[in-house]
């Protein structure tokens, strides 16, 4: 973690480090926006990439939720990022949009009736985790508990707590409309994709390349193990680096 002195350095750094910011809820085409941008050479911040970028701390977003007059290291909580969408940006949009107010803002949005069923089947359905899962996605998970499903979410029984929960929906997206400059808004319906994108960012639209479809709700467990696979092959990758570094400062040493 940054010591204070650090922080306080960031804090006082100019606003506007990020270009983009994705003020929809999860579950509604977030994942796609975020490798649609990448593919248009932004870099994105998303929930996956807590769950698998080692430089994340996923703390600093849930110190942020559970103190809301705290201060926050905004500049470091997206260090190496330009765009952010998803949760846990999502939660923090006001404090995000008034650091950058000159950003691109996208709300993606769905049939709410069709949101909430999404979020039944998905984010309340985490498959279950231990000591084999690596820390960085434990780590993550925590903040997610914080933030997105005892947070955002209201806690268990999304199910039975339907009206509630859509009227949220609902309430945000009225409230998105209602603070963002209309000529720096993109409101972007789920299965809309590079020809609502693309002239909004003043970006030619890509030739012969479908728009992605990522993370359908069928998927999510799937995804999640694909997550905790590649962190682990990763971790691994970069032991077998660290040994083969040793080893070759070994031999150097005794030459």
């Amino acid at each position: 973690m940054l010591s204070t002195q650090d922080t306080q350095k960031h804090q006082s750094q100019d606003t506007n480090f990020l270009k983009i910011l994705g003020a929809g809820f999860g579950r509604t085409g977030t994942k796609s926006l975020r490798n649609a941008l990448n593919y248009l050479q932004f870099t994105t911040h998303h929930m996956e990439n807590v769950l698998m970028d080692p430089t994340q701390i996923p703390e600093i977003f849930e110190e942020a939720y559970k103190r809301p007059e705290a201060p926050v290291d905004w500049i470091r909580a997206y260090q190496g990022y330009d765009a952010a969408v998803d949760w846990p940006s999502t939660a923090f949009f006001d404090k995000l949009y008034a650091l950058n107010p000159d950003a691109k803002v996208i709300l993606t949005v769905r049939d709410p009736e069709k949101w909430h069923q999404s979020v039944c089947n998905t984010i309340h359905e985490w498959p279950a985790v231990d000591e084999t899962w690596p820390k960085q996605i434990l780590r993550a998970r925590k903040m997610a508990r914080v933030v997105v499903r005892d947070g955002e979410l209201g806690g268990d029984n999304v199910n039975g707590r339907k009206e509630e929960l859509i009227a949220k929906f609902n309430k945000h997206i009225e409230h998105v409309k209602a603070i963002v400059k209309p000529e720096n808004l993109l409101i972007m319906e789920l299965g809309q994709g590079w020809e609502a994108l693309c002239p909004f960012l003043g970006l030619d639209i890509p030739k012969d390349v479908p728009y992605p479809h990522d993370n359908k709700g069928k998927d999510f467990k799937a995804l999640l193990q694909h997550v905790k696979d590649q962190v682990v092959k990763d971790n691994k990758t970069a032991a077998a680096a660290a040994d083969v570094a040793t080893s070759s400062l070994s031999v150097k040493q005794q030459a």
